[in-house]
């Protein structure tokens, strides 16, 4: 008789067998974004209450991960920012460490803008990763403890290309052992062509991946399947590189 050999499972294999996915929301505040007071730039905030790029973002791709999300809370970030004058590269967005559903990380990306901050540079994303990424290990222990599994994503919105690239693979090759995927999705104009590193690091696993926005803005389905392109064989890949099944 033949021998039956199972497949490698599936995402839905592992979404349905209880893993967790957890979302954080990591918001640029680099001055290349403009003077938020000033109509046209990419934080302004409109009177009539119509949407910014980035609120458009937030709403639209927060919302696309937000249904894998079990509990709906999100740790919401900010970097590129000046506060008392020293530039910080990951900070919390509002009074709370999570914020719960879309409107939640509406609100908490609205209170940046009455703390004080000061827009800086330069743009870089080393931060924001390297803590997604041990918040990542953190909740995937936690997890394992509990016979479960949980998997990261964090969703960056950036309105141009980072300073340093190097710095930046080096740092996604260095994480690429966590449960963590990155999806950095470029806000606005700008010219992304140096994003394309993003799409061919070397590391053990390829973790990140660029969307532009305002590319894919226009059609939800479109934009749907190509923010969710890769995180399906991440999370399987992760999981089975330590040998976990569903």
């Amino acid at each position: 008789p033949s021998v039956f050999v199972p497949g490698t499972p599936s995402f839905v294999d592992y979404i349905s067998g209880g893993c967790e996915l957890n979302v954080v929301v990591a918001i640029d505040f680099t001055g290349s974004n403009g003077d938020p007071r000033k109509p046209g730039t990419l934080h302004y905030r409109h009177p009539d209450g119509s949407h910014n790029d980035y609120e458009k973002a937030i709403a639209s791709i927060v919302n696309i991960l937000a249904k894998y999300d079990s509990d709906q809370k999100f740790p919401v970030v900010g970097f590129g920012a000046k506060y008392n004058g020293v530039v910080r590269h990951c900070f919390q967005c509002g009074p709370s460490p999570e914020v719960h559903g879309v409107q939640g990380v509406l609100d908490a990306y609205h209170s940046v803008f009455q703390s004080g901050l000061i827009m800086s540079s330069p743009t870089t994303f080393v931060e924001a990763i390297e803590t997604a990424a041990s918040r990542a290990n953190v909740t995937q222990e936690a997890a394992k403890r509990d016979g479960k599994q949980a998997y990261t994503i964090l969703l960056i919105l950036s309105d141009g290309a980072v300073t340093d690239v190097p710095s930046t693979k080096q740092c996604l090759e260095r994480v690429s052992d966590s449960p963590l995927s990155v999806v950095i999705v470029g806000v606005g104009s700008a010219d992304f062509t140096s994003m394309e590193f993003l799409d061919d690091t070397s590391g053990k696993r390829d973790i990140a991946q660029f969307v532009q926005y305002n590319k894919h803005s226009s059609s939800p389905v479109d934009l749907t399947s190509v923010t969710l392109k890769e995180i399906p064989d991440q999370v399987v890949g992760y999981f089975q590189s330590k040998c976990v099944s569903p």
